[in-house]
This record gives C-alpha cells, structure tokens and sequence, in this order.
C-alpha cells in the first residue's frame, strides 16, 4: 500500500529551528548566495542538474529533509529528492534566510577566497583539499593537495587536521562548497572556498 507524500509547509523561523532538531537543512543557494550567510551546520548542495545525485549520494536514506529555498521552485526540488528515494519533508524555511537573520537567529559564514588570495592563504599553513574526481585529479591540482573525492568525505573526515583551516576545492566551487557544508557540519571551524576552483587557480598561475 503507497502511502501519500505531504508537502512541505512553510515554517516560521522559530518553527524552523525546532523542526532541524529532528531534521536536514538542505541549502539549495548557490554558492556565492550561501558563503554570506547560512544556517549552522545545514547542507549545501545547490540546485541544479546534479543536485539528486549529490543527495543521494551523501544524505542516509529516509532522512528528513528541511528546505532553504532561495530561488528553487519547491515543486522541483520535491520531483528531484522523490528520485533518489527521499519523500519525508519537514518543511521550508518562510522567507528564506533573510526571515532567519531578522529572528536573531545565529548565521554562519563560509569564506569564498580568491585564486590570488588562495596561495597566500596555503602559505599561511591551509590544507588545500581537493574534492574532484580521481581523473580530474590526474589531469592537474593543487601542490601538496589532500585529495578526498567529495562522496568519499563523510567517510574520510579523520584524515583532515581538525585545528587547521582547510581550503577546499572543485572544478568551479560547488562542490567544494558542499565539503565545507560537510565540515561544518563535522565541527570545523577554518574553513573557505577557492572562488572558481581548478579552473581560477590554473588562470592565476598563468599569469603569474
């Protein structure tokens, strides 16, 4: 017997907050929109075409999903998440993160660090870790870069040093922007995004 999918209902940020006690906030923001200010410990994973494959992927199966909307059309974000098995919705976020903000409610940051900026911030001592693929890897990276394909993170997070900042990286950020969701989530602390990825590091070096 199929049992019916409730849809999410808008949630006060008060109603909100309680609700993640028992669920995932999933921040379905871009990048750029989510590293000035987001939800302690949600997930970033924005939406776009592979948006259920990196749920599926890194979400356990039947977990309750919350919603930081942003610009995603809710009926689609629901279609995406029913494909890779998830239908228990526990709501989203009424008035997206500005409503979150003008509650009083805490707002974490994830700094987006410019390719220029990035070698300084390596010098100073960050781990630059490389979230790609193993052929993306192959075809050029970062020098001394830890490399942990951003499905295997969540399994992996004890190989990366926990009082270190971290300099997390992908082909062009959203990846990345995922691990450092993941890490925060795991209680680090340090931690930023190469703005661009790969593909603004490599045009940095030239120029150099």
């Amino acid at each position: 017997m199929s049992h019916e999918i409730v849809r999410p209902s808008p949630l006060s940020s008060k109603q909100f907050d309680d609700a993640r006690r028992n669920a995932l906030v999933v921040d379905l923001r871009s990048t750029e929109v989510y590293s000035e200010g987001h939800i302690p410990e949600s997930l970033n994973v924005s939406f776009r075409p592979s948006y259920a494959t990196w749920l599926g992927w890194l979400v356990p199966e039947g977990t309750p999903l919350l919603f930081v909307l942003g610009d995603a059309d809710l009926e689609a974000v629901m279609d995406e998440s029913m494909l890779v098995g998830y239908e228990e919705f526990a709501g989203y976020l009424d008035g997206d993160i500005e409503a979150w903000k003008n509650a009083g409610f805490e707002i974490a940051r994830t700094e987006l660090v410019a390719a220029g900026a990035a070698h300084e911030v390596i010098r100073d001592g960050a781990v630059a870790l490389d979230v790609r693929e193993r052929s993306e890897f192959a075809g050029g990276h970062i020098e001394k870069a830890l490399h942990i394909p951003l499905g295997e993170l969540p399994g992996r997070l004890r190989e990366l040093p926990r009082e270190t900042p971290i300099l997390a990286y992908c082909g062009h950020g959203e990846r990345a922007s995922t691990a450092a969701s993941i890490l925060e989530r795991a209680g680090h602390k340090r931690l930023c995004n190469l703005a661009g990825g790969m593909e603004a590091w490599s045009s940095s070096a030239e120029r150099v």
